[in-house]
């Protein structure tokens, strides 16, 4: 009701199927913006500092219930609408939510934040969706929306990610003899299939990119000219 008060004939002209996946991305990108902010604190917590795999933090701990709340509706989401979101989605769903509910035993709540930040590209990612629905494919607010997406994704998932991630098993390997082996496992498995769907996605939104701001035949011929 919101949507369609705020965007009018744009949005009821939407058939249900894209009213569904709007609302969707507005259930994420509420949990995007209030989590990243939420958990830059937790980056500066000393209990956590002083101890990144097993340290306890209440507030880290509050957040990190936000955020486990989130992965099992997206859970529901995927399951429910396999065949058209696909696997990937899935198993980002299970091993987020799995990575999260494991922090309270207490579990590297200390990295929890760093991969917390993945959710800043998903921000500019709804909108671009967004933009798409409302007639603005290829404007000029759409390009910088992507330049300004690319840039956050490779930044904080392919680059940041994949720095922590180095950092979180090194520790492990050094200080985590006490920790369960199927444990480590996990955490493994867990982070290689995020990074790796990364990596896969980072490549579907450079090709989305170019087919939405592929010059014109006509800019074309007249470059060649």
């Amino acid at each position: 009701m919101l949507s369609s008060l705020v965007f009018g004939a744009k949005f009821d002209a939407l058939t249900a199927r894209q009213k569904y996946d709007w609302g969707i991305r507005v259930v994420s990108q509420v949990h995007a913006i209030v989590v990243v902010l939420l958990a830059i604190p937790i980056f500066f917590k000393q209990e956590l500092i002083n101890d990144k795999l097993f340290g306890f933090d209440n507030y880290a701990a509050w957040v990190y219930t936000l955020v486990c709340g989130y992965f099992l509706w997206d859970i529901c989401v995927s399951v429910g609408d396999a065949k058209k979101l696909g696997v990937g989605f899935i198993v980002h769903a299970f091993a987020s939510f799995g990575v999260y509910i494991l922090s309270f035993r207490p579990s590297l709540q200390y990295y929890g934040a760093s991969f917390i930040m993945f959710e800043a590209s998903t921000i500019f990612l709804n909108m671009n969706w967004w933009m798409d629905k409302l007639g603005m494919t290829g404007s000029r607010l759409q390009l910088y929306n992507a330049c300004t997406l690319l840039f956050l994704y490779l930044s904080v998932r392919l680059i940041f990610g994949v720095y922590m991630s180095y950092h979180l098993f090194a520790d492990l390997s050094a200080n985590g003899s006490s920790m369960p082996i199927a444990l480590r496992y996990f955490y493994r498995v867990a982070n290689y299939s995020i990074i790796l769907l990364s990596y896969y996605w980072f490549y579907l939104m450079i090709a989305a990119v170019k087919k939405r701001f592929a010059p014109s035949k006509a800019a074309k011929a007249t470059k060649t000219e």
